[in-house]
C-alpha cells in the first residue's frame, strides 16, 4: 500500500487513521510531499464497489464536493480517494454559524434535485425493506427495553417509498464538510432512494447532538431546512418524519438509549 501511496502523495508518506471499525474498514490521511489522499482498506472485498459507486458521483453538480477516485486495488482491498477538505458541520452547528447551516442546506438540496430522476449504473435502490432489515440487525444487538420500543414501532414506519434520487445513506453532521466549498465525505454506502431518507438522518443526528451537548439547535436546523427548500427537491413531510424516526431508532440502538428510541414512537404511542 505505502508504495501506491508514494506515487500518489510523494515519499516519505504520513499515515494518520481516521476510524477503524474492525471487522470492515480502516480509513487513513496520508500525507505526502505532493499532498494528502484518502486511503480506505476494506475487510471485504468491496473496494472494487465502492470505487464504482462515488466515480459514478461525480456526474453530479460542482457542489457539494464528492472525492475522487485516485487508485483503487481489489488485491489490497484498497481505495485512495482525493481528500474533500472543511470542518465538519457540527462545528457550525454548535457555533450558531446560519451562515454555513444555510450554505450546506443549499449544497445538499442541489444535490438532490440534480440527480433527481437519474440512475447512475453502480448505485443501486435502498428500499424500505433494506432499511428495516439493518434496523433490525441493529436491535438485535442492543439492550432488551430499546429492542421493546423498536418492535413497537415498526409496524408503524414500514410503508414502501420510492427511490427517486442519489442519497448519501449515511448523512450526518460528521459527513458534511464546509470549506471554500460544501462537500460530501464517506460515499461508500450511497445509493438510490427518496431524499427524505438523507434529510430525515441529519434531522435525526442533530437531534442526538441536542441531547448530547444539552444544546437548543433548533434555529441551526431551521436555517439549513429553509436553505434546503430553496434548491432542492420538495420533500414528502410525513415521510421525511418517518426516515427521522426510523434514523432515531437506528441511533437508539446503536447507542443503546432508551430514551431516544422513546422521541422515535410515532405520535399517541407510549414508551
Amino acid at each position: 500500500m505505502i508504495e501506491v501511496l508514494q506515487q500518489l502523495v510523494g515519499a516519505p508518506v504520513v499515515l494518520e487513521e481516521l476510524k477503524h471499525k474492525p471487522g470492515r474498514r480502516r480509513t487513513l490521511r496520508a500525507r505526502g510531499p505532493r499532498g494528502s489522499a484518502i486511503a480506505k482498506v476494506y475487510a471485504s472485498d468491496r473496494a472494487t464497489t465502492v470505487a464504482r459507486r462515488i466515480a459514478a458521483l461525480a456526474g453530479g453538480p460542482p457542489e457539494p464536493v464528492v472525492p475522487s477516485v485516485l487508485h483503487v486495488d481489489p488485491s489490497l482491498h484498497l481505495v485512495v480517494l482525493s481528500e474533500v477538505v472543511g470542518d465538519p458541520l457540527r462545528v457550525a452547528l454548535l457555533e450558531g454559524d446560519h451562515g454555513t447551516s444555510a450554505r450546506v442546506g443549499a449544497a445538499i438540496g442541489a444535490w438532490h434535485a440534480a440527480w433527481d430522476g437519474n440512475t447512475p449504473a453502480p448505485l443501486e435502490p435502498h428500499t424500505i425493506g433494506r432499511e428495516l432489515e439493518i434496523l433490525r440487525s441493529r436491535a438485535d444487538t442492543a439492550s432488551p427495553a430499546v429492542a421493546e420500543v423498536v418492535g413497537e414501532a415498526l409496524p408503524h414506519l414500514g410503508s414502501e417509498w420510492r427511490c427517486t434520487t442519489v442519497v448519501h445513506r449515511d448523512l450526518y453532521e460528521e459527513q458534511v464538510v464546509a470549506g471554500e466549498r460544501v462537500g460530501l465525505i464517506d460515499l461508500d454506502d450511497a445509493a438510490l432512494g427518496p431524499p427524505e431518507l438523507d434529510v430525515g438522518n441529519l434531522l435525526a443526528h442533530i437531534e442526538l447532538l441536542e441531547r448530547r451537548r444539552e444544546r437548543e439547535l433548533g434555529r441551526e436546523t431551521q436555517v439549513l431546512m429553509k436553505a434546503y427548500a430553496q434548491t432542492g427537491p420538495g420533500l414528502d413531510e410525513p415521510l421525511l418524519d418517518r426516515c427521522r424516526r426510523l434514523a432515531l431508532l437506528r441511533l437508539a440502538s446503536l447507542n443503546d438509549e432508551v430514551g431516544l428510541a422513546a422521541a422515535a414512537l410515532p405520535d399517541g404511542m407510549l414508551a
